[in-house]
């Protein structure tokens, strides 16, 4: 009896032997292994971090332009506005087969009647003059090149107009300042004309801006031609028939 229950101890025994482990990982992996770890987890949470305040910075900056272009836009649509309607009453220049003498005439009377009509009634802007175009320096060149510099003109402009005792009634009476006063009204209508285009066109329109600009550069239109033309010569396009006289 002694004996079968010796040999089923000795069986159980056997059964129940520890099973083989393999061995631990050096101490020194775990330690080089949890380093890395935490290491990587703060530079991609850095890296996010930057991430994240760089997208804000840039939607906050895009809705401080937008904010500045709609505060100039009112601006720049009454300037345009009031030299197309100034075109449109005086009617277009003489063509190239008129007589000299007869265009040097219809310019002159030309101006009288600009003077005259901007001495009755002209927009009034304030934005304009305002640090508001400053929060578009960046947005584009061109438009803040036609910005800046309708901002000067028309400063420029209005100055003379309020230093401008007698406006004057016929051509015979014209004066080097009057001439300038009339040229500096065409370039302020002209350049408000084009940041308005490109306003238009980077602000508020539906597409993205770099498709925007892609489409200008692939495809110009007549206005993206006037402002070449503007910043590189400092003088408005002439009309299609005058360059094909010329």
């Amino acid at each position: 009896m002694s004996a079968m229950l010796y040999e089923l101890t000795a069986n159980a025994a056997r059964m129940c032997l520890p099973v083989a482990l393999p061995a631990a990982a050096p101490e020194g992996w775990i330690d080089l292994l949890d380093h890395w770890q935490t290491l990587l987890g703060a530079a991609i949470g850095g890296v996010l971090g930057v991430a994240g305040a760089l997208i804000v910075a840039r939607s906050q900056r895009r809705r401080e332009q937008r904010i500045a272009a709609g505060m100039v836009l009112p601006d720049l649509q009454q300037l345009d506005a009031a030299g197309q309607s100034l075109l449109h009453r005086l009617g277009p220049p003489p063509d190239a087969n008129t007589p000299e003498q007869a265009r040097a005439f219809f310019a002159a009377a030309r101006v009288v009647d600009t003077l005259r009509l901007l001495a009755e009634r002209r927009p009034s802007v304030f934005a304009l003059h305002t640090p508001a175009i400053g929060q578009l320096s960046d947005l584009d060149a061109r438009l803040y090149s036609h910005l800046f510099q309708c901002q000067m003109v028309h400063r420029q402009f209005e100055d003379a107009m309020a230093s401008l005792k007698t406006v004057p009634s016929e051509p015979k009476g014209l004066e080097l300042r009057h001439q300038r006063l009339y040229t500096d009204w065409a370039l302020c209508a002209e350049h408000a004309a084009l940041a308005r285009h490109f306003l238009e066109r980077l602000v508020f329109s539906p597409w993205p801006r770099w498709i925007s600009n892609a489409w200008m550069k692939l495809r110009p239109d007549d206005l993206d031609d006037r402002s070449a033309y503007l910043l590189e010569k400092g003088e408005i396009r002439p009309p299609a028939a005058t360059r094909k006289a010329d």
